[in-house]
């Protein structure tokens, strides 16, 4: 009897010891990462993994396209890593909702697209560094797991939605079945802008 008292009170102890070790955060709750402006007409949204390598060939592109058209598209973006194939996509979008809650989405989004061979909870450490985050912040975000229901949240929708391949654009609710055909579809909705020239008077 004794000795069962004793192993419960280790078990215990134990479990409280764990708990003590998970970090706290307070999780800001911010809005999802987008781009450009809310009342454009054309909306674009994007079903991404970092780790896949059909999204790193895709990214450059995507890149360009926001520059190209500014405001004139919307831009929503989704987390869906692939993790039956993938087993580091699902830490990098962690650290990517992470930045978001600093308001670097954006800035740790590139820098992980462009190293996507080195995705391991070591490198992502290093990219917020590089992306001067509150590496404290991030640890406490990215230890606690405080983001998981923010990323799985976004891989429900896209199950939804009927996504099962990266990356899987929408153009205003029109799946977009070849990426490289983006900038086409883009081109036949957003008027083409004619930079006019000066006039001398």
């Amino acid at each position: 009897m004794g000795g069962l008292i004793q192993k419960t009170l280790l078990i215990v102890g134990v479990a409280l010891l764990l708990v003590g070790c998970t970090p706290k955060y307070n999780d800001p709750k911010p809005q999802r990462p987008t781009r450009g402006a809310a009342s454009a007409t054309v909306l674009v949204e994007e079903f991404a993994d970092f780790e896949c390598p059909a999204c790193g060939l895709a990214y450059p592109t995507i890149k360009k396209l926001q520059e190209k058209y500014g405001d004139s598209v919307f831009w929503k973006f989704y987390e869906f890593p692939l993790i039956s194939i993938h087993p580091y996509a699902f830490n990098a979008a962690l650290a990517a909702e992470c930045a978001n809650d600093q308001g670097k989405f954006w800035e740790m989004h590139d820098i992980l697209f462009e190293n996507q061979k080195a995705l391991k909870n070591g490198d992502l450490n290093t990219y917020a560094s590089r992306v001067d985050l509150d590496t404290e912040l991030y640890t406490a975000c990215f230890k606690s797991r405080a983001k998981s229901s923010v990323v799985r949240e976004d891989m429900q929708i896209g199950d939804k939605r009927g996504v099962q391949g990266t990356p899987t654009l929408f153009v205003n609710g029109t799946v977009v079945e070849d990426w490289s055909t983006l900038e086409t579809a883009l081109d036949a909705l957003v008027p083409a802008v004619t930079a006019q020239e000066p006039t001398n008077e």
